[in-house]
């Protein structure tokens, strides 16, 4: 098929490259425009650009799909298909209305649950045991299509949301090439959602991911689950910003544990970490990031920082 690619960030990377390893014709891909990364703030393409000219794939970024010359360009390429993965704009009917097929859009979750924009994070904060992909045809409305194929995805016990991120958008890659197939028999066959069974999932801030440790250890341990590594899930030590990357909730009964408030540190594991009072239990602070340090074990943590039993997280 003629197909026109939209994505930007390393979701969107594995579809790209199933549909050039499939042999489509890939006539642009769009991706936004490029913008400052890392400490020194230096302009940075963005995973799927760089995969594209890897591809020796043409690259469009316009600012905005509102563009006359940007609808007059994506008219003139005369696709079969769109498919867009994690773009970032929101594609008006116009834009919509160009291709033979219409546009197919990879959404991780099982739409109708968990539309927006982080449906990966939000599945993990709610301690779903299972989520999903789906590929939906696209409409004006924010991931309401009809679903063309969808498939359950099971969550592993300590996946974080970087890393279900990751299998899903392997999935996803195959799941978008089965659906350009069934794009070509036609959409008779396609489902439309129940919209009475329909879930949000906004975007997530940093603000999100501050601990309030007087929740059960399991919530805690769902909150640092889905919100590692973005934005991540935190709490403040002596004035200054731990992160908080993987926990344990199931302690050790060799661990000498004092009563105390949520919160307070009542344990020094030598060979885990620092134990942490909750709400309803202990937790285990496996692996942590301190302001201005790389991630460490929560061994190390307490090597290289003077804890002290009692000590108090905010």
């Amino acid at each position: 098929m003629r197909i026109v690619f939209m994505g930007t960030p390393a979701f969107a990377v594995p579809t790209l490259e199933a549909l050039h390893h499939k042999g489509h014709e890939i006539l642009a891909v769009f991706a936004q425009p490029d913008r400052p990364a890392g400490r020194g703030r230096s302009i940075a393409f963005s995973p799927v650009k760089q995969k594209a000219l890897e591809l020796n794939l043409p690259v469009c970024q316009p600012a905005t799909l509102k563009d006359s010359s940007t609808v007059d360009h994506l008219s003139n390429l005369q696709p079969d298909v769109l498919v867009v993965v994690a773009y970032g704009l929101l594609l008006p009917q116009n834009i919509l209305d160009i291709p033979k097929h219409g546009a197919v859009n990879l959404h991780p979750s099982l739409l109708p649950k968990y539309r927006g924009a982080a449906p990966i994070n939000h599945a993990l904060l709610h301690g779903d045991k299972v989520t999903g992909i789906t590929s939906i045809l696209m409409n004006s409305r924010m991931d309401a299509g009809d679903i063309i194929l969808q498939e359950e995805v099971a969550v592993n016990e300590d996946e974080n949301a970087g890393q279900l991120e990751q299998r899903a958008s392997k999935l996803g890659a195959d799941l978008i090439v089965r659906s350009l197939e069934a794009m070509k028999v036609g959409r008779s066959a396609f489902t439309k959602q129940d919209e009475a069974l329909v879930t949000f999932a906004p975007k997530l801030t940093s603000k999100d991911g501050h601990i309030d440790w007087t929740r059960s250890s399991e919530e805690i341990r769902n909150l640092v689950r889905g919100l590692t590594p973005r934005p991540g899930a935190f709490t403040m030590i002596k004035d200054k910003r731990l992160e908080i990357l993987l926990t344990q909730t199931n302690i050790d009964s060799q661990f000498t544990i004092h009563e105390s408030l949520p919160g307070r540190i009542v344990s020094l594991e030598k060979n885990k970490g620092p134990v942490v009072r909750t709400g309803d239990g202990y937790l285990v602070l496996l692996k942590v990031k301190p302001q201005g340090k790389k991630e460490m074990s929560g061994q190390e943590f307490l090597r290289g920082y003077r804890l002290e039993a009692g000590e108090k997280l905010t």
